[in-house]
């Protein structure tokens, strides 16, 4: 069964009550949590009380020369661009897009297990991981109200956050956010995984991606448009697409003479 059936068997079995669109996210490993990356090692252990406020200030003062929005930007809006330029939030990414979802699960090479699950005597040993790709069936009223995004770091529950088109990337990838409610003990900050999350974990299904199989299916989506200069449209992606076609990995089938 392809990935695509399997996106469409799992949308055949969700009750038309629970599904008022789906989300997709690619995990590169299965195990993974859905955890933020600021909740993440090592980013945990430097949180304090007020760490993402003092972040999310100094991000936009010094992101404003930068920004491509013309629009006022809630402080959602500005969560949403520092993610997807690589500062640790509590945002994770989501994509209304299957087979994005499925390019961020296998856009590098598989990850290796550690030898205490395979043998590291012989090549015919070497193991790597599988990947993800999550699903989740969403409904309005997971949906971050108006008055929420003005202060997404204050919310008393994980929500859904549809971010306006205020980065290219954001719109080129059908991105979308689940803002994970933290919990403060002490000076420690904890935020709860979406799989552990009463309100989602029973919603959420996956499908599992073989290690094995990363370099075909990468090489399958480039040559299907899917790849890195159309998933980042800016100079980092014309780069990538180049280095992708060019350079690829070793786990990948040659593209053969026509690269572009």
């Amino acid at each position: 069964m392809s990935f695509l059936q399997h996106v469409d068997k799992w949308l055949a079995s969700v009750d038309v009550i629970s599904l008022d669109f789906p989300l997709f996210r690619g995990q590169e490993v299965e195990s993974w949590r859905l955890v933020p990356a600021i909740g993440r090692a090592p980013y945990q252990l430097r949180l304090r009380p007020n760490t993402e406020q003092r972040m999310l200030d100094e991000f936009k003062q010094r992101a404003l020369p930068h920004v491509e929005s013309t629009v006022d930007l809630t402080n959602a809006d500005w969560l949403a661009i520092a993610q997807h330029h690589a500062m640790p939030t509590r945002l994770l990414d989501w994509s209304g897009s299957a087979l994005s979802a499925l390019w961020f699960a296998v856009k590098k090479p598989a990850v290796e297990q550690p030898c205490e699950y395979r043998s590291c005597e012989s090549e015919e040993g070497r193991g790597v991981w599988p990947g993800a790709v999550w699903m989740l069936p969403v409904v309005h009223d997971d949906l971050i109200s108006p008055e929420e995004s003005k202060d997404p770091l204050r919310l008393g529950r994980t929500r859904l956050l549809k971010p306006r088109h205020v980065s290219r990337r954001i719109a080129a990838q059908d991105g979308w956010f689940t803002v994970h409610r933290g919990k403060q003990s002490g000076l420690d900050t904890r935020y709860f995984a979406l799989d552990t999350n009463p309100g989602f974990r029973d919603r959420l299904r996956y499908i599992r991606i073989p290690g094995e199989a990363f370099g075909t299916i990468r090489g399958q989506l480039q040559r299907a448009g899917i790849n890195r200069g159309v998933l980042f449209p800016d100079l980092d992606g014309v780069a990538g697409r180049i280095t992708d076609d060019i350079l690829y990995p070793a786990d990948q089938p040659s593209p053969g003479a026509s690269n572009f």
